[in-house]
């Protein structure tokens, strides 16, 4: 086999195993469909297992005051966290994790 085609082969197969990994997602409770992390989060205040964003940035700003530049709510840590980047009174940028459930600080550092 030529070297052409086997890197070819390679490379169709990392694209493969890419694109089924976008098609699930980790749940705390096994795999479920992708859906935005908008909608898992809106579903996950709805049923009561995480705080709303707007409380969650309330405590951010004691946290960790800064202005933020971005938002996610993700599956870390094996638990469902808020990551926010923020630009600290330094002018460093700061990534934060907050648990969406309690809003306790899970990790902070530079980005």
């Amino acid at each position: 086999m030529s070297r052409t085609l086997l890197i070819g082969l390679v490379g169709v197969c990392a694209a493969a195993l890419l694109a089924v990994g976008s098609i699930a997602a980790p749940h705390e409770d096994g795999w479920h469909e992708e859906k935005s992390a908008y909608e898992m989060a809106r579903e996950a205040v709805a049923r009561g297992e995480a705080l709303p964003l707007h409380d969650v940035r309330r405590r951010l700003q004691s946290v960790a005051p800064g202005k933020i530049v971005a938002t996610h709510y993700e599956f870390e840590f094996e638990r469902w966290v808020y990551e926010f980047k923020i630009v600290d009174r330094a002018g460093r940028l700061q990534k934060i994790h907050l648990d969406a459930k309690t809003g306790e600080l899970v990790m902070q550092s530079d980005y």
